[in-house]
């Protein structure tokens, strides 16, 4: 019997002192990473944040080493790794104090993969004839940020950045119109102008005037 408690405790110690070995090499590993990160080794720091957030999950810093493999991403434009990223975070730490700005950063991820698209780039692709998708996206979340964060110090920016994304999707959806029109498909035509005037109320009076000849077309 006092074999076992003898054995039991000194596994006991083992333990502490394992675990307690365990977090200053953490917290060294940690530190080098910000040291990259502060020093604009961009690259090295990424590495080192992966490695402790791959090898060492669920620990004191996981939290605060997301934020960073978040961050740094987006500064090397890895803009689908950080959406990625960010939704492991917000289903980690849905109640994290850098949620609010986890979130910003996702907006500005999703309006960067709508302008920073590689082969539009290559091409020279005029973008009022893309896909929006991403816009979209960035649309909702950042109407859904207004209503979570109120008082935001990043609402003044994304309203700004709003009325661009609502400008990018009227020009893009009024390019279909025209197509449409263009192509006779009046139903479409039709269709389309009734979505574009119930999205967007104001100042449509050539949106007015297509739908209203298409109409005409039909009778």
């Amino acid at each position: 019997m006092f074999i076992f408690i003898l054995l039991t405790t000194l596994n006991c110690k083992y333990n502490t002192y394992e675990e307690k070995y365990f977090n200053i090499f953490l917290k060294t590993e940690y530190i080098k990473a910000i040291q990259l990160l502060s020093d604009k080794k961009y690259d090295k720091a990424l590495l080192k944040f992966e490695d402790l957030y791959l090898k060492y999950p669920y620990n004191i810093y996981t939290e605060k080493v997301l934020v960073f493999l978040i961050y740094i991403n987006y500064l090397e434009h890895n803009f689908l790794v950080v959406l990625e990223l960010i939704d492991e975070f917000l289903l980690l730490y849905d109640s994290s104090n850098f949620t609010s700005y986890i979130f910003y950063i996702k907006i500005l991820a999703e309006l960067s993969l709508d302008t920073n698209n590689t082969i539009q780039n290559l091409f020279k692709t005029n973008r009022n004839y893309c896909n929006p998708f991403y816009t979209k996206l960035a649309i909702n979340d950042t109407k859904f940020f207004f209503k979570k964060y109120p008082n935001s110090i990043y609402n003044i920016f994304l309203k700004k950045k709003l009325i661009y994304m609502i400008k990018r999707m009227k020009i893009f959806e009024l390019n279909i119109i025209r197509y449409y029109y263009q192509q006779k498909k009046y139903l479409s035509t039709i269709n389309r102008c009734l979505i574009f005037l119930k999205d967007y109320p104001y100042d449509n009076n050539l949106i007015k005037k297509i739908l209203n000849n298409s109409l005409n077309k039909l009778k």
